[in-house]
């Protein structure tokens, strides 16, 4: 039964909780973010590209500064329409936008699960400890370091989600798919897609679990498809850009077997849940190199956050499995861990190839091991009723018994750390071809103190809970009194595990983050760097190079090209200045040394647009071809248009008059029809005019664009259509005040049926 000082305990534990997390967030002003991280490679460039974008009043609906240019909202870049994501963005900056992201979703996510576990029948003071296992979950928290914000944004509304499935299977009131829908919704916004498919097929299991007698079937299954639907409406401003993107991404047709089911969990590697340091922690830390090598001994060599649960937590969650006290609650949960768990094994269980061939979906998306959010979830949130299990019914002896079992086994393994530690890695040194090879010992002594930490750590967590036990038998202590143990056992747990995968930069602006070499945007001009990347984006500079985890086919045939890296190769990209350690150089600076092997290598940059000698008909992938054989495009151009639709020798001149990211207009003279290519990555959304009239843009040389014009003086203007956003937000704005009139007005409904 809910008190009326509930709510104020739960909302002061969950920020107290919040703020010793995150409390170097709060005390000092440096930036969060590794060296390593993609919070800083990918993260804070593209935060600044889009608060800049929005300070003008636009959407940065492309990146012309990577790449010779690529999908930027579409591409889950921008999430700018989540709300504490866009508005924090645009008021207070980057920098604050990344820094009190995890934060605050901890304590979003610590409140839904509080809500959840409610309406699962969990007692008051199961929920503060399910809610606290929940918020301070290491999977969500250890991303930290990574800088993945929208798989926190899912993780913190997920409990929403589950907690209006479940009021509306009991309830059937509409206003529960109002809620449903918004927190679906709000997921979708948060910008990751693979994150949205686990969350919807957990609300799945949640509905079949509850769906009752036969003929409550069609109602509640109709009403948690309108719920889904709803809410994938709400987020139709993200997502259907986002499926026009990903029709011509790598992934549009589906990924291979194998590349889909890359960076699978191995099985072996689920024991981190309990011990996070078998293997060695995620790369980037120092315990995770010599010499600059890596020597993470798992097999899933990119491991971008923890799934330890704390032994604590995992003890009550078993018993919630097995105890719990609504048999449809802990099935559910207990579903949801296996499920999860075989999923994130993905390639080393042959169940992953059924489902690839089954589901469509699991075509589309890699990292099956990230499936393991739906087994840590889990795990977490039986911990409530679990507590009951052990303490709302009072202790027993055989609840000692059992405990005891789990400590004395953390005991006995204790002084065997060493050992299991050197079994744990030799598996690794084999791989590597150098068994016993360099720094090995002094790796395995190393290891061997994580892992003795971690069960020594295990021991506590397992004894502390046994003194709670036997206190609430032989002592009769109340249950309150052993929800605030079992929260302040699993902060002792949780809290510096969390902590350890903070990483903070120097600097504390991004100005100071990405400092330009002296000299390079004069040199670049309106070319690009090469090789450049991502650092750039902040000054505007554009670059040959970057890194972009979504991109079209189109850039990815062009990064395959770029990964020879030959003089002719560079030059056709249109370079006019090289980054080095030592300094900024021209092309023409560097033409004597690029052209040693090639003595027909322009000593010009090539212009981002001109007007081809000659052109020939063929497709996009017939251009690549010509590209990766060397071919001039200067000389000759291969456009994908009808022979009869382009010239086939051209002459005359075109200069840039007009250079903005979703705008370039070209001024062009000639006396014959001429094919005017623009060195700038083509994707379907650009649209030509010449004199303002409609024309069809081509594909030239696999990835620029081109347009025919006709003699004369002419005008060509490229612009970005954003139809695909301006109707994305007209659904959005008409599916969430359908979903709020729901929430806030469901008796009204109800009267019009």
């Amino acid at each position: 039964m809910k008190k009326p000082g509930d709510a104020v305990k739960l909302w002061v534990l969950l920020i107290a909780l919040s703020v010793l997390v995150y409390w170097p967030v709060f005390s000092s002003l440096r930036l969060p973010g590794g060296e390593l991280s993609d919070t800083v490679h990918q993260g804070y460039p593209f935060l600044a590209y889009t608060e800049a974008s929005l300070r003008q009043g636009e959407l940065p609906l492309w990146n012309p500064l990577v790449f010779g240019g690529v999908p930027f909202y579409a591409s889950f870049s921008a999430p700018v329409f989540y709300p504490l994501r866009g508005l924090p963005l645009l008021l207070l900056g980057a920098e604050a936008s990344v820094r009190f992201l995890f934060p605050v979703h901890l304590v979003l996510a610590g409140f839904f699960a509080w809500l959840l576990l409610g309406a699962m029948g969990t007692s008051r003071e199961g929920r503060f400890a399910g809610a606290a296992a929940y918020c301070l979950g290491a999977w969500a928290n250890t991303l930290f370091y990574a800088g993945h914000g929208s798989k926190v944004i899912c993780w913190a509304f997920l409990p929403l989600l589950l907690f209006a499935v479940l009021r509306f299977m009991q309830t059937r009131s509409v206003k529960w798919m109002g809620l449903g829908a918004l927190a679906f919704g709000m997921q979708g916004l948060s910008s990751h897609p693979q994150m949205m498919i686990y969350s919807g097929a957990m609300a799945v299991v949640f509905t079949l679990w509850q769906l009752g007698r036969p003929r409550e079937w069609c109602w509640r299954i109709t009403g948690f498809g309108a719920m889904m639907a709803l809410g994938t409406l709400i987020a139709a401003v993200q997502l259907y850009p986002g499926y026009l993107f990903s029709t011509h991404s790598t992934r549009g047709e589906g990924l291979d077997p194998a590349t889909a089911a890359s960076y699978s969990m191995p099985p072996e590697e689920t024991l981190t849940m309990l011990l996070p340091s078998a293997f060695g922690l995620r790369h980037g830390f120092t315990d995770s190199s010599i010499s600059g090598v890596p020597v993470y001994f798992g097999r899933l060599g990119l491991r971008l956050s923890s799934e330890f649960t704390g032994v604590l937590v995992f003890i009550l969650a078993v018993a919630g499995f097995v105890a719990g006290r609504d048999r449809r609650a802990r099935g559910t949960l207990l579903s949801l861990a296996v499920l999860g768990t075989v999923v994130s094994w993905g390639g080393y269980t042959g169940l992953f190839s059924i489902l690839y061939r089954l589901i469509p979906l699991f075509q589309k998306v890699r990292a099956p091991h990230m499936a393991a959010f739906i087994t840590t979830t889990s795990v977490a949130l039986a911990a409530g009723p679990g507590f009951d299990a052990l303490f709302s019914r009072g202790a027993s002896r055989r609840h000692i018994i059992a405990v005891a079992a789990v400590s004395a086994l953390f005991l006995v393994t204790l002084p065997l750390a060493g050992s299991l530690s050197e079994a744990l890695q030799a598996p690794w040194w084999i791989r590597m071809g150098v068994p016993g090879g360099s720094g090995y010992e002094f790796m395995v002594r190393h290891r061997g103190t994580l892992l003795r930490g971690d069960i020594f750590r295990a021991l506590l967590s397992s004894s502390a809970l046994l003194v709670l036990l036997f206190a609430s038998l032989k002592l009769r202590m109340r249950a309150w009194h052993a929800a605030a143990g079992v929260v302040l056992i699993t902060a002792f747990e949780l809290v510096p595990f969390n902590r350890s995968f903070q990483v903070y930069l120097n600097q504390t602006t991004l100005e100071g983050m990405y400092r330009a070499n002296p000299g390079l945007a004069e040199t670049a001009g309106e070319g690009r760097v090469f090789p450049g990347g991502n650092e750039l984006i902040p000054l505007g500079i554009r670059s040959v190079s970057g890194y972009h985890a979504a991109k079209p086919a189109v850039v990815d045939r062009m990064v395959t090209l770029l990964s020879g890296a030959t003089p002719r190769m560079i030059h056709q990209f249109g370079v006019t200045a090289f980054k080095f350690p030592e300094g900024v150089y021209s092309w023409s600076e560097l033409h004597p040394v690029l052209s040693e092997d090639d003595a027909t290598l322009s000593s010009s940059p090539m212009p981002r647009a001109f007007i081809p000698a000659g052109v020939t008909s063929g497709t996009g992938e017939q251009g690549f071809q010509a590209l990766a054989a060397g071919s001039d495009v200067q000389a000759l151009s291969v456009i994908d248009a009808p022979a009869d639709d382009i010239p086939s020798v051209c002459a005359g001149t075109v200069r840039i008059t007009v250079d903005t990211p979703h705008e370039v207009v070209l001024e062009t003279a000639s006396e014959s029809t001429a094919a005017v290519v623009l060195a700038d990555t083509w994707y379907p959304m650009w649209r030509a005019e010449v004199n303002g009239i409609p024309t069809d843009m081509h594909v030239a040389n696999g990835w620029m664009r081109a347009v025919t014009v006709p003699p004369g003086n002419n005008t060509i203007r490229f612009h970005y259509d954003d139809s695909d956003v301006v109707l994305g937000i007209r659904v959005s704005i008409l599916a969430t005040v359908v979903a709020m009139a729901v929430l806030l007005f469901p008796e009204r409904l109800r009267k019009r049926r």
